[in-house]
C-alpha cells in the first residue's frame, strides 16, 4: 500500500496529523522572537589595562605588546586588535565563530594571569571580560531636566541604571556623558609656595588624617567589643579643616592652600539630546539576546516603574531605538508574505479554473508554514529577515508538489472518466516518484551548509532549516492530504462559465505553440543546444557589470555621524563645534532626533565623538536615507575646524558601520601613517568613494620633559618625586575616598585650572629636595614642544593604520579591488593590507559561495542519479541550472541590484528550484518509454502533458516573490535582490528548459539507445 492510498483510506488520521502540525505551528509562531538577522554569537574577549599617566608609547611597548604576546597563544584566535592611548590599553581578541566563549574566556584569563608580573609597577590588574563584537546600545535613553549636571548624573547612575541592569537580556548599561561626583581639591601654587609646601605634602596629609581602620577588640568573660577608629571626614566643610602642616606653631589648613568643592570629575565627557545637555543611558544587549525583546522590556520598565517615580522637573526620553527599523522590515516582510500567498493562490485559480481545486492546493501553505514555525521555535530561531525570506519563498514552492498531484488526478478524472477515489489513487501514485525526486533534490542543496563557516554559513543555516522543513512538510501534504482531499472533494464541473472558456482557450493556444516549438527542438537538436550555449556564454558577461557587495545598503531611518576636531583641541572647543553640527542637523526636516556624545570610548581623547541620528519613517519623507547622508556630507564639510563622517549602522557587527574598512599593517608606525595618508589620497579620487578617515593618530601636541639627572641627584630629588608631583599638579590624582549616604566618591587632588595653561606655569611648580627645601621644576628639567601619538593601533601583533570609508554608489567589490591594486603598487616589503568588518566578510564570502555551488551541484547529481538509477541522465536534468543562473544575473541588472549575500542565497536556491521542472519532463518521458514508446514519441506525449504543471509551479513561485521584488516598505533593499534572482532564474529556466531539456534528452538517450540493445541496459 502506497502512502497516498493509506492517506485516502485513513482520511481522519491524515486530517488529524495535519491539524497537529498547524496547532503546534500557531503556538510556536506566538512565541517566536523578532530580530533583524539570525542570532550570530561572535566570541570575543576584551582586555582593559590601566597605567595612570602613562603616554601611549609606554602603554604600547610595556603593556599592550606584552599582553598581546600572551593572548596570541590561546587556541582559536581569529584576530587581535588593540588601542594604546593615554594610560589605557584596550585589546580586543576575536575568536573563530565555532569557539565556545566560556572556554575562550577561561583560557585568555589564564594566559593573562601567568604574565601579570611582567607589567610595569603601578599597573592596575588587567580586566578580562566577555564582550559582543561591536556591542553598541540597542536603545538610548536621554535624561534631562532643570537640575544640575551632578544631580542628573547621580540619579542616572544610582537609580535608573540598577533598575535597567536587572532586566533579562541586558548585558550592560552604558552612561553617556557620565561625570561622576568627585570631591575636588584645587591647589593654589602660589599659596603652597608661600607656606613652603608642595603637592606631595597635601597627599601625605590625607594619608595620615583621612583614615578608617579597625582597632581590634575589647573582651571580658562573656562579651567583646569592636574597637574602630573612623577618622574620615564626613563633609566637605570638615575636610577644609584638614591640617596639612604647621608653620611657626600654627596649623596650615587645607583651605589655606586649596579650594575644596563638591563637584564632578574632569570635563572629558558630555552627552546632548536634540541640542540640549543630557545624560544618556545606553542599553547594550547580552550576547544572543533578542533586540526587540530587550527594547520592549526596557520601555515597559521605564513606563511602569521609572517614569512614575521621576522627580519633578526631570524628563526621560527614548533618544534612539534600533527595534524600530527591525519591526518595520519584519512587518514589511509579513505583508509580502500575505500578498505572495494571495498572488500564488490567484495563479493557481487561473490555471486550475476551479475554486475547489484552489482550496485543496491552498491547504499545503498553512500546513507547511505552521510546521516550519513549530520547528523554528524548538530550534531557538527568531522571525528575522532571513527566515521570513525563506517563508516567502516557501509560499510559492510548497504548492508545487500539491499542484503536480492534483493536476494529474484531475487529468485522470477528466480523461480517464474515473471516479474520484480511483483517480486520486492512480493520479497520486503516478507522480510519487517525480514529487519525491524534485523535493529531495531541493533539500540536498542545503546539505553542504554544515561545512560553510563564517556569517554566510550562519545565514544559510537558518535559511536552510526553514526551507527544508517547509519542503518536507509540503511533501507530506502532497502525498497524503492532497490525495485524500481530491478523493473526497475534487469534482469536475459539467458546465463551464465564460471565464473558464477564455482561460482554457488561452492555455490551448499556449499548448499548440509549445508543441510546434517542441517539434523544432527534437528535430533540430544540435541547433537548439548550440543556441542555448551561445546564450549562456554571452549572458555570463553580465557578471562583469553586476556590482558586488556584502549586504545591500538599507534605509533603516537611522545612521551615525562620527566627528573629530584637530588633535590637541580641548573639551570646550569640541563641544562648541559639536553645537555647530547640531544646528545643521536641526535644519533637516527628515531628521527626527539626534543624540550626541563625547568620551564614550576609553581613549581619553576629547577631540572626537559620535552622533546617533534618528529619521522620520521612510514613508513619511521625500528623500532617502542615502540622499540625506550625501547632502549632510556637503553641509558638514563647510564647518571649519571639525571633520564629520556620516555612515550607516553596522549590519552584522563590527566596531563601525562603514562598508569599507581595512588596515595597513607593518613594523614601523610612522611609515604606516605616511602610507595611510597616501592610500586615502588615491582612494579619494575614485568616483563613488565617500569621505575617508583614519584611526591612527600620531600628531598630538605634547610637552616633553628632559630630566637633568646629575642636578637632581645633587639635590637629592628622584625621578619618582618629580613624576609624582607632576601627576598631582597637572594630571590630577585620586588620593582617597569620600563616603556619603552609603556611596563612596573619589577625592581628587589637582592644581587649579587657570594655573596650568602653558609651559611657564609648569616651570613654577616646586619640589622638595632632601633638605626639605623648595626647588623649581625648571631648574631640573628642560621643556620642549613636540608631536606624539594620541592612539597607537595594532592588528595581529603588527602596527596598523585603519582606514574607514562610506561608499556613495561604488560597490564594495570595486572598492576592495581598488585597495588591493593600490596596495600592490605602493606598499614596501613587510607591509600589507588586512580587511575588517563587511570588507573582510565579503572577501571570504566568494570562496564560501563557490564551495556551496560546487557541493550543491555534486549533491543534486548524486540524488538524481540515485533516484533515476542513471549515470548520464541526471546531467540532462541539470542543464536547467546554468539556464537559471543567467536569468538571475540578468534580473539583477534589470532591477539595478548587486550580487550580495541575499542574492547569492537566491542563486544557490535556484539550482534546486529549476531542477523540479526538468524532473517532471524526464520522469514522465521515462515512464512512457517504459510502456513501449520510442524516445521521440515519448517526448511528444510527455512534454505537452507536463506543460501546465511546469507553468503553474513556475508562475506560482514568481507570483509569491513578486511583492518582494517590487521593493516597497522598510527593509525592501534586502528583500529585493533575492526575489529578483528567483524571478529571473525561474523565468529563464522555465522558458529554456521546456525546449532545451527535450532536445538534450533526445540527443543523449538516442545515442545511448544506439549503443545498447535494450532500454534496461542503458548506462549499466
Amino acid at each position: 500500500m502506497t502512502l497516498p492510498e493509506f492517506a485516502i483510506r485513513r482520511h481522519v488520521l491524515t486530517l488529524m496529523i495535519s491539524l497537529v502540525l498547524i496547532i503546534y505551528g500557531v503556538i510556536g509562531l506566538q512565541r517566536l522572537g523578532v530580530d533583524k538577522f539570525p542570532v550570530i554569537e561572535f566570541p570575543a574577549i576584551a582586555v582593559v589595562t590601566i597605567l595612570r599617566g602613562a603616554d601611549p608609547e609606554i602603554v604600547d611597548k610595556n603593556i599592550t605588546d606584552v599582553l598581546e604576546e600572551a593572548v596570541n597563544q590561546v587556541p582559536g584566535v581569529k584576530s587581535i586588535t588593540s588601542n594604546s592611548s593615554l594610560g589605557v590599553s584596550v585589546i580586543g581578541v576575536e575568536f573563530e565563530l565555532e569557539k565556545n566563549i566560556d572556554v575562550a574566556y577561561q583560557e585568555t584569563k589564564a594566559k593573562i594571569d601567568s604574565i601579570i608580573n611582567l607589567l610595569p609597577d603601578g599597573t592596575d590588574p588587567p580586566v578580562v571580560r566577555k564582550v559582543e563584537v561591536g556591542a553598541t546600545a540597542v536603545v538610548w535613553l536621554a535624561l534631562q531636566g532643570n537640575r544640575s549636571l551632578q544631580q542628573l548624573n547621580t540619579y542616572a547612575d544610582e537609580v535608573i541604571k540598577p533598575r535597567l541592569e536587572s532586566l533579562n537580556g541586558v548585558g550592560q548599561v552604558q552612561i553617556g556623558g557620565e561625570l561622576k561626583r568627585t570631591i575636588r581639591i584645587w591647589l593654589d601654587n602660589e599659596r603652597l609656595h608661600a607656606y613652603k609646601l608642595v603637592g606631595t605634602d597635601v597627599l601625605q596629609a590625607f594619608g595620615k588624617e583621612h583614615i578608617a581602620l579597625p582597632g581590634g577588640f575589647l573582651g571580658s568573660e562573656s562579651k567583646e567589643l569592636l574597637v574602630k577608629l573612623d577618622a574620615e571626614f564626613d563633609s566637605v566643610k570638615n575636610m577644609r579643616k584638614l591640617i596639612v602642616a604647621y608653620r611657626q606653631g600654627a596649623p596650615v589648613y587645607l583651605e589655606d592652600v586649596a579650594t575644596v568643592e563638591d563637584g564632578l570629575e574632569d570635563l572629558r565627557k558630555t552627552a546632548r539630546f536634540n541640542g540640549q545637555p543630557a545624560v544618556g543611558l545606553g542599553i547594550i544587549k547580552a550576547t544572543g539576546a533578542n533586540t526587540v525583546a530587550v527594547v520592549d522590556a526596557v520601555k515597559a520598565r521605564v513606563n511602569k516603574e521609572i517614569l512614575p517615580q521621576l522627580p519633578p522637573g526631570m524628563q526621560l526620553t527614548v533618544a534612539s531605538d534600533d527595534s524600530i527599523s527591525i519591526r518595520g522590515s519584519i512587518t514589511s516582510l509579513r505583508e509580502h508574505l500575505v500578498l505572495g500567498t494571495l498572488f500564488a493562490a490567484l495563479m493557481v485559480l487561473i490555471f486550475l479554473k476551479s475554486m475547489r481545486s484552489t482550496l485543496i492546493i491552498g491547504t499545503a501553505i498553512p500546513v507547511s508554514l505552521m510546521a516550519t514555525f513549530a520547528v523554528m521555535y524548538f530550534a531557538g530561531f527568531t522571525l528575522n529577515k532571513v527566515t521570513l525570506l525563506g517563508m516567502l519563498l516557501l509560499v510559492g514552492v510548497v504548492v508545487d508538489d500539491a499542484i503536480v498531484v492534483l493536476e494529474n488526478v484531475f487529468r485522470h478524472q477528466e480523461e480517464g472518466h474515473e471516479n474520484r477515489v480511483t483517480a486520486a489513487r492512480a493520479g497520486a501514485n503516478q507522480v510519487v516518484f517525480a514529487v519525491l525526486a524534485s523535493t529531495l533534490t531541493l533539500v540536498s542543496i542545503f546539505l553542504p551548509v554544515v561545512f560553510i563557516s563564517g556569517i554566510l554559513g550562519k545565514f544559510l543555516g537558518s535559511f536552510a532549516l526553514v526551507v527544508v522543513i517547509g519542503l518536507l512538510a509540503s511533501l507530506w501534504v502532497s502525498l497524503t492530504l492532497t490525495p485524500m482531499l481530491c478523493a473526497r472533494f475534487l469534482v469536475i464541473p459539467k458546465e463551464h462559465g465564460k471565464l473558464y472558456k477564455r482561460v482554457e482557450s488561452a492555455l490551448s493556444g499556449i499548448d499548440t505553440t509549445y508543441r510546434r516549438l517542441l517539434e523544432f527542438a527534437i528535430t533540430r537538436r544540435w541547433t537548439v543546444l548550440l543556441i542555448s550555449l551561445l546564450i549562456v556564454v554571452s549572458s555570463s558577461m553580465a557578471f562583469k557589470f553586476v556590482g558586488k557587495t556584502f549586504v545591500p545598503r538599507e534605509d533603516v531611518s537611522q545612521f551615525v555621524i562620527r566627528f573629530e576636531t584637530p588633535l590637541g583641541s580641548n573639551y570646550h572647543y569640541t563641544v562648541a563645534k559639536l553645537q555647530e553640527l547640531e544646528k545643521v542637523l536641526h535644519t533637516y526636516p527628515e531628521i527626527q532626533g539626534y543624540f550626541s556624545a563625547i568620551g564614550l570610548d576609553t581613549s581619553s581623547q576629547v577631540n572626537s565623538g559620535v552622533i546617533s541620528v534618528s529619521m522620520v519613517a521612510k514613508d513619511q519623507r521625500r528623500r532617502s536615507q542615502d540622499a540625506v547622508m550625501q547632502q549632510l556630507r556637503v553641509d558638514l564639510n563647510r564647518i571649519p575646524g571639525i571633520s564629520a563622517f556620516p555612515s550607516i549602522l553596522s549590519p552584522v557587527g563590527g566596531q563601525r558601520g562603514e562598508p569599507l574598512q581595512f588596515a595597513i599593517t607593518g613594523p614601523d608606525v610612522k611609515v604606516i601613517d605616511r602610507l595611510t595618508d597616501k592610500m586615502m589620497e588615491q582612494l579619494g579620487a575614485i568616483k563613488g568613494m565617500g569621505k575617508l578617515n583614519k584611526g591612527l593618530q600620531l600628531n598630538l601636541p605634547e610637552v616633553r620633559l628632559t630630566l637633568d639627572r646629575e642636578r637632581a641627584a645633587q639635590l637629592g630629588i628622584s625621578a619618582q618625586d618629580i613624576a609624582r608631583t607632576l601627576s598631582i599638579m597637572t594630571g590630577g590624582l585620586d588620593v582617597a575616598d569620600f563616603k556619603a549616604q552609603n556611596q563612596r566618591y573619589k577625592i581628587r587632588l589637582q592644581l587649579k585650572a587657570d594655573a596650568r595653561t602653558n609651559i611657564d606655569d609648569l616651570k613654577t611648580i616646586y619640589i622638595k629636595n632632601k633638605d626639605r627645601e623648595l626647588v623649581r621644576l625648571d631648574s631640573l628639567v628642560k621643556f620642549e614642544k613636540d608631536l606624539g601619538p594620541a592612539v597607537i593601533t595594532r592588528r595581529n601583533r603588527n602596527y596598523a593604520g585603519f582606514i574607514y570609508g562610506d561608499l556613495e554608489g561604488l560597490p564594495l567589490g570595486d572598492a576592495t579591488t581598488a585597495v588591493k591594486r593600490f596596495a600592490a603598487e605602493m606598499l614596501p616589503a613587510g607591509y600589507g593590507i588586512a580587511f575588517t568588518g563587511q570588507a573582510e566578510e565579503f572577501a571570504k564570502t566568494g570562496g564560501y559561495v563557490v564551495f556551496a555551488f560546487g557541493m550543491a551541484l555534486i549533491m543534486v547529481y548524486m540524488i538524481l542519479a540515485s533516484q533515476f538509477n542513471r549515470i548520464v541522465q541526471p546531467l540532462v536534468i541539470m542543464i536547467a541550472q546554468p539556464l537559471a543562473i543567467i536569468g538571475g544575473v540578468t534580473a539583477l541588472l534589470i532591477f539595478g541590484e548587486t550580487l550580495n549575500l541575499f542574492s547569492m542565497i537566491g542563486m544557490i536556491l535556484l539550482m534546486g528550484l529549476v531542477a523540479k521542472n526538468s524532473i517532471l519532463l524526464v520522469d514522465l518521458t521515462n515512464h512512457l518509454r517504459g510502456q513501449g514508446m520510442d524516445i521521440q514519441s515519448a517526448l511528444r506525449e510527455a512534454c505537452p502533458r507536463r506543460l501546465r504543471p511546469v507553468l503553474i509551479t513556475s508562475l506560482t513561485i514568481i507570483a509569491a516573490m513578486f511583492p518582494a521584488a517590487l521593493g516597497y516598505g522598510p527593509g525592501a533593499e534586502t528583500n529585493r535582490p533575492l526575489a529578483a534572482v528567483i524571478i529571473g532564474g525561474v523565468v529563464s529556466s522555465t522558458l529554456l528548459t521546456l525546449i532545451v531539456v527535450p532536445a538534450a534528452y533526445s540527443l543523449v538517450e538516442g545515442w545511448l539507445a544506439r549503443h545498447f540493445k535494450t532500454h534496461s541496459d542503458m548506462e549499466s
